[in-house]
């Protein structure tokens, strides 16, 4: 009869064959817009063990975007992988460009509260870059994650980086939501990481500063409540058919950097 181990291990493999299945549409989605919308001195942190963010960037380069913000995937993902021996990442089953072995398959089963986040390995790197990231960021942009109470350890460290509200006058969160969730109630999960009324809850990612000012955001929000520097939007349009069409959009602000 198989142990604990062997039913965790069958698990993984099998929502690792499912997900490694997925595969984005060829036209422009959120995916592209969001990466394309970042700077390579930004970070995406996901939960998600799905493709979609590597493909978008894999697609996107392909096609000459560049500047992309750093991937981080806190509770692993099926693309990605990492090297024991030279501490590097990079797409699983590819070989490390040091020392030519492939990348392991990050794990992607936690326990529901203890996650061993100090695993020496991929998932200890990731969760250092985000206490760093947090730590310094100006802007906080959260998109559909709901802090459960159960991830008691991943909110704590998300808590201990950010600091308190107080040690945070000036930084401004974003949450965006599904349509008709409770704002209150999301206003009360991510009271730690608001101070006072710096903060905005949208119900579309394109209500948001970083699609209002793409590429440009900290600067347009310090502008405009810093420096008393109002400027218009430069909103990204929804309705590119073509991925082609979509990165000559960002091709002047990526020209700019």
């Amino acid at each position: 009869m198989p142990g604990q181990s062997d039913q965790v291990d069958e698990v993984n493999a099998e929502i690792a064959d499912y997900f490694s299945k997925l595969e984005l549409p060829d036209e422009p989605n959120l995916f592209d817009v969001i990466t394309l919308s970042l700077r390579g001195k930004d970070a995406i942190f996901t939960f998600n063990w799905d493709p979609f963010l590597l493909q978008s960037r894999i697609r996107l380069a392909a096609r000459g975007a560049q500047g992309f913000p750093s991937l981080f995937f806190l509770h692993g993902n099926v693309r990605a992988g990492y090297c024991r021996n030279d501490a590097r990442s990079g797409l699983a089953g590819r070989p490390c460009s040091v020392c030519g072995e492939p990348f392991e398959e990050s794990p992607l089963l936690f326990p529901v509260e203890r996650k061993n986040y100090q695993d020496g390995q991929l998932i200890e790197r990731e969760w250092k870059a985000l206490d760093h990231y947090l730590r310094n960021c100006f802007m906080l942009t959260v998109f559909g994650y709901s802090a459960p109470k159960t991830d008691v350890e991943a909110v704590g460290m998300l808590s201990e980086a950010w600091g308190t509200p107080a040690e945070r006058p000036l930084e401004q969160t974003e949450i965006v939501i599904r349509p008709g969730a409770d704002q209150e109630a999301i206003r009360g999960t991510w009271a730690p990481f608001i101070h006072s009324h710096h903060y905005e809850i949208h119900e579309s990612f394109y209500e948001s500063w970083q699609a209002r000012h793409p590429r440009r955001t900290g600067e347009a929000h310090a502008n405009q409540y810093l420096h008393a520097k109002f400027i218009d939007n430069n909103r990204i349009p929804t309705d590119f058919e073509d991925l082609k069409d979509l990165i000559d959009w960002f091709e002047p602000l990526m020209a700019g950097e």
